[in-house]
């Protein structure tokens, strides 16, 4: 049984993955700022294994903790999704109004995060020789919506930073892909805050639906499982063919 971290794990997106991920038969350890104590516990109601921790992905003690105990827990660490993410705090403003401490908050997380995340369980994996790294990012950078200049700027470098450490790791048997969700209405005050956005994104897609956290599941347990053990750098647009890479 592999044991994969979850960050950003307590709701939304991240809650849907731990969960998903524990049905396959995954140990999950679910990270997060916030208590991931409802997640674990409904893993754990559906017979699955799961560690929950609090960490905070912007410091790199916090995450080499979070390696650490996972490794105690379930002697290793097969997979790390970088789900944790800075996005629905965000009010839209022109590029150079955007406050310097919110551009920074904003690389804090989404860049940061998922660099120290991914060098805290680098070591392990390469012990193992083996490993699955995906780190999400968005269909905000190929679409690029004003007044998210500094969401969009970060989520490409997550892009960037998946090619860098494929290249880095791959000698090591790790794989590391990105995944890039379409935008998916889990938090309805933020989603409330301008209705236009689910319809007039649902009427740009093949498939005229609202994206759903669960679409995303099948490309996740393929980039975490062996049938992509020769498959690294990528990136996996699931996005109701709103656009084509």
């Amino acid at each position: 049984m592999s044991a994969v971290i979850v960050t950003g794990a307590a709701g939304g997106i991240g809650r849907v993955f731990s969960l998903a991920l524990a049905d396959a038969g995954h140990s999950v350890v679910a990270a997060d700022i916030a208590p991931t104590n409802a997640v674990v516990e409904e893993i754990e109601a559906r017979g699955g294994s799961a560690l929950g921790l609090r960490v905070d992905v912007c410091d790199r003690a916090s995450t080499l903790a979070m390696a650490q105990a996972t490794l105690e827990r379930f002697g290793s660490i097969d997979g790390l999704v970088n789900n944790a993410a800075y996005y629905t705090a965000i009010v839209k403003s022109d590029f150079d109004q955007i406050d310097v401490e919110e551009w920074d908050r904003c690389f804090a997380v989404n860049v940061r995060g998922q660099w120290l995340c991914a060098a805290a369980v680098a070591p392990a994996m390469r012990e193992q020789r083996r490993g699955k790294i995906v780190n999400v990012s968005s269909m905000t950078v190929p679409t690029a919506p004003p007044g998210f200049a500094h969401y969009v700027a970060s989520k490409a470098a997550v892009v960037g930073l998946s090619r860098a450490l494929a290249r880095e790791l791959g000698e090591h048997g790790v794989c590391v892909n990105t995944l890039t969700p379409d935008y998916i209405a889990f938090d309805r005050e933020y989603d409330n805050r301008q209705p236009e956005m689910a319809p007039m994104l649902t009427a740009q897609r093949c498939i005229r639906r609202e994206a759903q956290s669960e679409d995303l599941v099948g490309t996740l347990l393929h980039l975490l499982g062996p049938g992509s053990d020769f498959v690294t750098g990528q990136s996996f647009w699931v996005n109701g063919g709103r656009a084509f890479s």
